[in-house]
């Protein structure tokens, strides 16, 4: 019998690793992003207005 070995015959379903999971990932990333960049957005302006109306 041939000996295994992981080093040549390791693939990401080994790690449990499967595209659906992959998909949701980069998608949780994107949307993360987005809403991060919204949020800020949303400051941003809330503050640039408070500033105006101190003036």
């Amino acid at each position: 019998m041939d000996p295994f070995d992981p080093a040549i015959h390791y693939g990401p379903n080994d790690a449990g690793v499967s595209a659906i999971s992959i998909a949701l990932v980069v998608l949780g990333l994107l949307v993360g992003s987005w809403a991060f960049g919204a949020l800020y957005g949303i400051i941003s302006n809330y503050f640039q207005g408070k500033g105006k109306k101190d003036n």
